[in-house]
């Protein structure tokens, strides 16, 4: 498969120094460090505006508040996961494929938790845009379904629960909600689980 490009205070409030030229892209960048650090349900404007050394009020020339923040940082995950699947899928099929594409995306929800949860929580059924990021990444994904030998139907259903069972067991690693013996035997044997079903055709509802 081939990657493809991408769509694309108070009156009594101390003025803060400007400092260099803030773009819109850092000030998501600089937030969803913030949600890194202090936790996305943390994530403020008025935290950001500190990390970046401005008044909060300035951060509405970029976005329209918190929300639209919040927004930003998860198109900016999608955008970033979407580019390391595309890789790890890139000249693969089956197997292959699927162990890469679930290596980057255990990879990425334990270097980025912050990015990880805006991309998880951060759902609009009516925003067209995180759609279209959102089926970027599904691409490869559904492609390495349907090398298995699976139809449109059986793909839909195989990536719903793929990406459930993945994402269910990073987030337990993330928080350290269940006492694993070995995270790593877990990450494999799970995923091994999806490679016997699909190789041997014993997947729901494939002949």
């Amino acid at each position: 498969m081939t990657p493809r490009s991408r769509t694309a205070g108070t009156a009594s409030t101390p003025a803060r120094a400007a400092g260099p030229y803030l773009d819109k892209a850092t000030l998501v960048r600089v937030a969803a460090d913030v949600a890194y650090r202090d936790g996305w349900s943390k994530l403020t404007l008025s935290k950001v505006a500190k990390e970046v050394n401005r008044h909060v009020t300035s951060l509405y020339a970029h976005v329209d508040g918190l929300d639209a923040l919040r927004r930003e940082v998860a198109l900016l995950a999608l955008d970033e996961l979407a580019d390391e699947v595309w890789k790890a899928a890139l000249g693969r099929s089956r197997e292959d494929a699927l162990v890469a594409i679930a290596g980057v995306e255990r990879a990425y929800a334990r270097s980025h938790p912050g990015r990880n949860t805006a991309m998880a929580t951060y759902a609009r059924s009516d925003d067209e845009e995180l759609r279209t990021r959102g089926l970027r990444l599904a691409e490869p994904i559904r492609a390495t379904f349907r090398s298995f030998g699976l139809d449109d139907r059986q793909i839909t259903l195989a990536h719903s629960v793929f990406s459930s069972a993945l994402r269910g067991l990073v987030l337990a690693e993330i928080t350290e909600t269940f006492p694993f013996h070995d995270l790593d035997q877990t990450h494999d044997e799970l995923i091994g689980l999806f490679v016997v079903a699909l190789a041997t055709g014993s997947w729901p509802g494939k002949e």
